[in-house]
């Protein structure tokens, strides 16, 4: 099974590839080196008679144990070198890195969600809290009609010791271990709107963080504080 996929972004061409290089970079960003792609027949043909392949857009997704497909970045498909094999794959080096490439930091919290959503809760703890909500996010799935109205969600304070953990805590509260639930403010309302997984008004217990009362009570939302 491929650990990688691109999809372009009109979704007519797909090309899984069993490894890929550059991946976790950061701002500073490397070109993305792909190992063992199994091209589409139209570009196995143009690389194996030298035409040239225009550049293109592709999503750049990861594929989990289960084989669920996750999107990372984006990418410029702009081929700068090439390694036939046979079989319609090759190695392909492109020219540009990954659109915001996740940091080298990134790089365990994605291996954990390729053998599926973790197991318990406050796994976030031991890794970089934003690339874990940059993973929480991108890994959300749609999984039925939100909670209705009135429940009570309490937050682990435990490990909370800033924002951003906040907002790490308040994700599994509201969705479960792994679960988001906003990184920002504006985030935040957003979830407040509907469609991730609770429907205001409910009532939130646990620790208190600047600013974030007056989002959830313009919602309708009791933050109901602990010490």
């Amino acid at each position: 099974m491929p650990r990688y996929v691109l999809v372009e972004d009109n979704g007519e061409r797909r090309i899984p590839c069993a490894d890929a290089e550059g991946v976790f970079t950061g701002p500073a960003g490397e070109p993305l080196r792909l190992r063992r792609c199994t091209l589409p027949a139209e570009l196995d043909e143009r690389l194996r008679t030298g035409r040239k392949i225009q550049p293109a857009l592709f999503f750049f997704e990861t594929v989990d144990r289960f084989g669920i497909e996750t999107e990372l970045s984006v990418v410029q498909l702009d081929i700068a070198g090439w390694s036939l094999h046979g079989g319609n794959q090759a190695d392909l080096v492109l020219r540009e890195p990954l659109h915001d490439p996740p940091s080298p930091a990134a790089r365990p919290i994605w291996q954990l969600w390729s053998a599926g959503r973790p197991p318990v809760a406050n796994l976030w703890a031991g890794h970089d809290r934003v690339e874990w909500l940059r993973a929480a996010l991108a890994h959300r799935r749609a999984e039925g009609p939100d909670r209705p109205p009135g429940r009570a969600y309490r937050v682990d304070g435990a490990h909370v010791t800033d924002v951003t953990s906040y907002y790490c805590a308040l994700g599994e509260a509201v969705n479960g271990p792994g679960g988001y639930f906003g990184w920002n403010l504006d985030a935040l309302a957003d979830c407040l709107r509907g469609g991730f997984g609770a429907t205001p008004p409910f009532t939130v217990v646990g620790p208190e963080v600047p600013h974030v009362r007056e989002v959830f009570e313009r919602a309708g939302v009791t933050l109901r504080a602990t010490p």
